[in-house]
């Protein structure tokens, strides 16, 4: 059954990784160093898992899969963030979410995310409204770098 992952994170020397795993292999990734010492330690993550019979099986094809369901993922982004408007409390990570409406006929989603700062968590929201506001913009770039 393949699984189908994006992942967006960010490390605590700054650094962004965004990327895309399709069973378990990077298909493909972007990252953007940070301005601080190296240290790859994450200080937040968020992941768009995806799971079963209905999704593609080849990289060339996870590209489409993700632009052609963008209204449904960026919709689920959006009303996650909206039930984290205030936060979360970090003794509850990692935090999972699996609302998504209408799914795709063989396919399981669900949105799993994480902080270790405080005032990370307080801007959770923000971070799932801005997945949601550039998924294509996203996903266009990483898959162009391939």
């Amino acid at each position: 059954m393949p699984d189908l992952t994006f992942y967006h994170q960010k490390r605590v020397d700054g650094g962004l990784r965004t990327g895309i795993d399709l069973d378990g292999d990077t298909i493909c990734e972007d990252f953007e160093p940070g301005e601080a010492e190296r240290d790859p330690a994450l200080r937040w993550y968020v992941d768009l898992r995806c799971s079963g019979e209905g999704l593609p099986a080849e990289a060339d094809s996870a590209r489409d899969w993700l632009l052609e369901h963008e209204a449904m993922i960026q919709d689920g982004f959006r009303r996650y963030a909206d039930q984290l408007a205030a936060g979360a409390d970090p003794d509850d990570y990692p935090l999972q979410w699996s609302g998504f409406q209408p799914l795709p006929p063989g396919v399981q989603m669900s949105i799993a995310c994480a902080v270790i700062r405080r005032v990370d968590a307080r801007e959770l929201n923000r971070l799932l409204l801005d997945i949601a506001e550039h998924w294509s913009e996203r996903i266009d770039r990483l898959c162009a770098r391939v």
